[in-house]
Formats: structure tokens, sequence, C-alpha cells
């Protein structure tokens, strides 16, 4: 696979990094003159759309380069997704969510079709992909497609003159759940199980189909724990949503149960490194469901929902922790990334600024909840963090280049 691809994953990441340094900079620059909201936009489609989908789909194609035959619509697919997303973020930063933004991010969704349409053709033709791995791609391919419904609801209720209304804010959160916890979660862990089956080691497969099956389901009433703050909702809703988060969070501990079993094999293969990762991923991804899980206990809900703190912390330690770190741990996996002392600096100092960031943002989160002052030197912190994770994503990029 041609190296410029992977490159383009780092330069999304540094990108996206450098952004958040931007916004946490805002504080000490005010009149800067593009707007924050611009630069949060910006931030948030690059993360999501950017270095996340483009890092999971070279993952996939490295998987499968070998006997590709279709492997010039595979590099015409990620040069268009990491062309239209680094337009779609310029337009943000000139205008935010205006004309030229919204034309790029429906043109994005459009390539997003492309990519699952090319994924689902591959994998049905792929006779050596275990039918384990398939279940999850093509839930996690549905799921893809069924986010997209988001923005093209989000663009009516704008049209209509609801923007910032309930339903505004409920279509946002309808699109990131079936993005994080649909679409990256599932593919994320069906190519895991890929990676695995090429290296002739077989998780425990009734486990992972059962783990699948009851988060699958439990991913559509699991929607509503993101939206439990709208009033009159009413105890339907509640009952759905507990359904949904105690079904999601079981669904996880089946998938972690099947990694625990193999993982003494695991570990004949791999580099220590890699297997820190590895833990530390599946570490976040236990953490991020029961943080999940913890929305159906009421006294926790208002220091959930009333608190930005606590929502950035939690978008941050799924994005860029569970998801960040796993696509990193599989490039580690795939050789993409080398166990070198340059990826182990790069690693430690990526996950030192990981740590800082929500240390902060749900320390602020604890105080707002307590009523008692404020973190000291929490903007200053959360800047400092950002420049940390940059000089991370920096190294194992710098890493990456020294690769023969």
């Amino acid at each position: 696979m041609p190296k410029y691809i992977i490159h383009f994953t780092f330069i999304l990441f540094i990108i996206t990094a450098l952004s958040g340094v931007w916004m946490r900079a805002y504080a000490y620059y005010p009149d800067f003159p593009v707007e924050y909201s611009n630069i949060l936009h910006g931030h948030s489609h690059l993360a999501i759309l950017g270095w996340a989908f483009l890092g999971v789909f070279v993952i996939f194609l490295n998987n499968i380069w070998q006997e590709l035959k279709q492997k010039k619509q595979a590099i015409a697919i990620a040069v268009t997704l990491f062309v239209v997303t680094v337009l779609m973020f310029a337009a943000f930063i000139y205008q935010g969510y205006a004309l030229f933004s919204i034309v790029l991010s429906t043109i994005h969704i459009f390539v997003e079709y492309w990519a699952a349409i090319f994924i689902y053709r591959r994998i049905k033709s792929n006779f050596s992909i275990p039918n384990t791995a398939k279940l999850f791609i093509n839930g996690a391919l549905i799921a893809l497609i069924i986010s997209s419904f988001g923005p093209f609801a989000i663009a009516y209720i704008s049209a209509s003159g609801k923007k910032g209304s309930n339903l505004y804010e409920m279509a946002i959160y309808f699109y990131l759940h079936f993005q994080y916890n649909g679409w990256l979660l599932l593919f994320l862990i069906g190519l895991f199980i890929l990676i695995l089956h090429l290296k002739k080691i077989n998780l425990f497969n009734s486990a992972l189909r059962i783990g699948f099956w009851l988060y699958f389901i439990a991913l559509f009433p699991g929607y509503l724990l993101s939206v439990l703050w709208v009033e009159n909702l009413g105890i339907t809703a509640d009952i759905i949503a507990g359904i949904g988060g105690i079904g999601q969070w079981t669904g996880i501990i089946y998938i972690l149960y099947a990694y625990v079993k193999s993982y003494h094999h695991i570990k004949t293969i791999y580099s220590k490194l890699t297997m820190i990762s590895l833990s530390l991923s599946f570490l976040l991804l236990f953490l991020k469901s029961t943080m999940e899980a913890g929305l159906l206990i009421p006294p926790l809900l208002p220091l959930i929902y009333d608190s930005r703190s606590v929502i950035i912390g939690y978008l941050h330690f799924t994005l860029l922790g569970f998801v960040s770190i796993f696509i990193l741990t599989q490039y580690l996996m795939k050789d993409l990334l080398k166990s070198t002392k340059l990826t182990i600096y790069g690693a430690i100092i990526f996950i030192i600024g990981f740590l800082l960031n929500e240390l902060l943002l749900f320390g602020q989160g604890l105080t707002e909840w307590l009523q008692i002052p404020g973190l000291p030197l929490y903007t200053g912190g959360l800047f400092t963090a950002s420049v940390i994770l940059t000089l991370g994503i920096g190294t194992l990029w710098l890493s990456f280049f020294r690769n023969k």
C-alpha cells in the first residue's frame, strides 16, 4: 500500500491536534479574527471524518492489500477522503457552518457511501475474512449509513428555523452516537479480529457473536441515553434507554471476555509496547461503556448533562482515547508503526497529554457539581495538555517517517 496514504492520516491527526491548541489559545487571544465556533466545527469534523475515518479505512486496506484487485479504486477513495476533508476543514475555518462547509460536508457523506460500498463488496467476496469479523464490519457499515441521516436532519431542522432547538441538538447526538458507538467501535473490533485471524489467532467466537448481537441491538435504544436531558420524554423513554445502556455494556463485557481468553496467545506474537497499547485500548473501552451505563443513575445526570467540561471530557475520552489509541495500536499490530524507542517516546508523550486533558476536564466538572471553586490553572492546563498531545502525535509521525 502506498506510504503516502498513511502519511495522509498523520497529517489529518496533526492538524486536528493543532486546531485543538488553537482553541485552547483562544482564551488568551479572544480578539483573534477567526471565530472560536469556526475552529470548533473544523476541529470536530476533522477528528471524526478525517483522522478517524481515514485511519480505520487505511487499516482495512492494509489487511486485504495483497489480494486486492481494485487497488486504483481504493487509492482513489483514500485520496478523495483526504482532499474533501482538508477542504471541508478550511471551509469551516473560513465561514463556519455555512454554504461551502455544508456543501463539502454533504460531498463527504457521499464519499463515505462510496467507501462503505467498497468495503462491503470486498468482505463479501473475500473468503479469507472470518465470519465474526464480517459480522462486526457489516454492523459498522449499517451504523455508518444510519449516522448520515443526522446531518440531513440537521440541515432540514436549520432550514425550518429551529436551529438551537432540542430537536436540533437531538439530531447532532444521533449522528455522534452512531458514529463513535456504532461505525468506529464496531469497525475497529472487526479489524482487530481480522488482524489476529491473519496471525492464526482465533478469538472466542461464540462470546464475540453474543457480544455483537447484544451490543448491536442495544445500539438503537441506546441512543436515548444521549438525550435524556430533553424534558418530557417520559418514563417509557427512560426504560428504553435503560435497556439500551445495559445491553451495550453487557455486549462489551462479552467482547472483552473474548480478548482476555486469548491474551496469552496474543502476547506471544506482539511486542510489549503493542500489548500495553492493546490492553489500554480495551480498558478505555470498558471505562467508556461503564460511563455510559452511569447515565442510568439519576443523581449523576446533572453532573453529566449540565457540565460542558464533562461532555467535552467524554467526547475526548472516546475519540482521543479509545478510538485514536486503538487505531494507533492496530498500526503497531500491522507494522505500520514500528516498536522503536521513538515510537515509545511518542506514545508516552501522547498518553501524558491525554491523561492531563481528561483529569482537568472531569475534575472541573466535579468542582461544578460540588459547587466549589474551579481548578486552579484550568485554562493553562488544557492548553499545556493540547501542546503535549501535539508533540506526541508529531513524534509518532516522525517514527513512521523513519520506517523502512
